[in-house]
């Protein structure tokens, strides 16, 4: 039994072969561009995030100095939490050395703190072990990339000069 063939109907042949390979080639094309798309994204994602560490980081570590220079006598130079950072309350009208305590963008959590031996904060670290795309010389992980100020004060413009006049 023949069968006939409609008008519009194609039979079995080359141009079916064709189309199917085609689509082949273009959904494999499709998913290699995604994929490099996808892994661009993620690289630019990781470097916004870095940026937005240093930025939280610098800004946290300029507070800390701030809570220092301005610590009455008598009182301790560092805070033992961050939030002392945004009422200081130690003298006078209170002061914001931080508007916002910011979580470690890497992590998505609260930062590591590095302490004196009195348990007050002198910096901030991420706690993520992963390796920074671009960092200070000698960093292997953003952990290491430490936001920290020195554990005693310089000492005043006077009080310096002074001693390196001899007197």
């Amino acid at each position: 039994m023949a069968r006939h063939m409609r008008r519009g109907e194609q039979g079995p042949g080359p141009a079916r072969g064709f189309t199917y390979l085609a689509l082949l080639w273009w959904v494999a094309i499709s998913g290699v561009m995604l994929a490099a798309l996808g892994s661009q994204w993620r690289l630019d994602a990781t470097r916004q995030r870095e940026v937005e560490m240093v930025f939280r980081g610098e800004q946290i570590q300029a507070a800390l100095a701030a809570y220092q220079a301005n610590t009455p006598a008598g009182q301790p130079a560092l805070p033992t939490e961050l939030a002392e950072l945004l009422d200081d309350t130690r003298q006078g009208p209170p002061r914001r050395h931080l508007r916002r305590l910011w979580s470690d963008p890497i992590t998505g959590q609260a930062w590591g703190t590095l302490r004196t031996e009195e348990g007050r904060i002198r910096g901030v670290f991420s706690a993520s072990d992963r390796k920074p795309l671009t960092a200070p010389e000698g960093i292997a992980s953003y952990r290491e990339w430490l936001f920290d100020i020195p554990e005693t004060p310089p000492p005043p413009p006077e009080a310096a000069s002074a001693a390196s006049s001899g007197g």
